[in-house]
């Protein structure tokens, strides 16, 4: 099994601060090689502490073998 990647939130605010603040409502964003669509923003781990922030993806391929 992989190991989870985690970015924290400094990381995340530092990749993603730019992009927010310059961001208009009819630019396009992609996910991964324009592959992934975007599926929940959910709040991960304890009550008590740093929270665990989970962005989820969906597929919009299908893997077949060959």
């Amino acid at each position: 099994m992989s190991e989870t990647k985690y970015l924290s939130g400094a990381e995340f605010k530092l990749h993603f601060r730019d992009l927010l603040e310059s961001l208009a409502d009819d630019d396009q964003i992609t996910f991964g090689a324009g592959d992934l669509s975007f599926l929940a923003l959910r709040e991960r781990g304890p009550k008590i502490g740093p929270r665990v922030v989970q962005i989820e993806f969906n597929e919009t391929y299908t893997i077949t073998s060959g």
